[in-house]
């Protein structure tokens, strides 16, 4: 399934293009995922105060900076590279501006049901925390796994992943795990589908192949499904 996605309006005055939720593509579908974003966010616009609660978020910045606030007390600073991992747990406000402007992907996982009232906490890793794994064809940047750096209460493995050539990135899904590959930059082939910037693509099981005949980017998602009924209701997961 390859979904594009549209562009539109959040917070204020900043750009997201969203392949889920989408009319075409939402939990359980997705499970454990619940939102992805690639933000555009230009200076004076942003993400002012707004509470969350139920749920995990990475926020990779690609370029630019934001700066994080929250009602915990944290006043953080992520620029390109760095990653936020925000457990929203039993409910915390926060806001995102840019520091001059900022591009980057948000990701949502779900919290399981009991983990829903965890204590908030915000950890920031940075660009040399970040292994760097190499393949025939470019490298791959892995922010998130079980073994860390950043190690979610589900059980997810996140890959920013580089094409410098020619080159094919495969991965073997395990039983109950689903696969989702973000193009960022360039074309690919995912699984023998066409994808381009901007289109996303969801492998349900088996194996999931990217392949590139010249330089390309993207995200690569694996995530345990988990199961769960979730009541998802604007920043609000139940």
């Amino acid at each position: 399934m390859i979904i594009t996605a549209p562009i539109r309006s959040e917070g204020a005055g900043a750009q997201v293009r969203r392949p889920f939720p989408s009319p075409e593509l939402r939990w359980p579908a997705t499970d454990p995922f619940l939102l992805f974003d690639e933000f555009f966010v230009a200076m004076h616009a942003g993400f002012p105060d707004h509470p969350h609660r139920g749920f995990e978020i990475i926020t990779y910045i690609l370029d630019g900076g934001f700066e994080h606030r929250d009602s915990l007390g944290n006043d953080v600073h992520a620029l390109a590279g760095h990653a936020m991992h925000f457990v929203t747990g039993s409910g915390v406000i926060h806001s995102e501006m840019p520091i001059g402007s900022a591009h980057g992907i948000q990701l949502w996982i779900n919290l399981p049901r009991a983990l829903k009232s965890v204590a908030p906490s915000l950890e920031l890793v940075t660009p040399q925390q970040i292994p760097v794994l190499t393949f025939d064809g470019g490298t791959a940047c892995r922010l998130a796994s079980p073994s860390g750096p950043i190690v979610l209460k589900a059980g997810v493995i996140y890959d920013d992943v580089r094409f410098e050539r020619k080159g094919t990135w495969s991965v073997n899904l395990p039983d109950d795990w689903v696969g989702i590959a973000y193009v960022l930059e360039g074309t690919l082939e995912i699984n023998g589908a066409s994808a381009e910037a901007g289109q996303l693509a969801l492998i349900e099981h088996g194996q999931m192949e990217l392949a590139a005949s010249a330089q390309a980017r993207a995200i690569v998602l694996q995530g345990k499904r988990q199961h769960e009924s979730v009541r998802f209701v604007g920043p609000f997961v139940d």
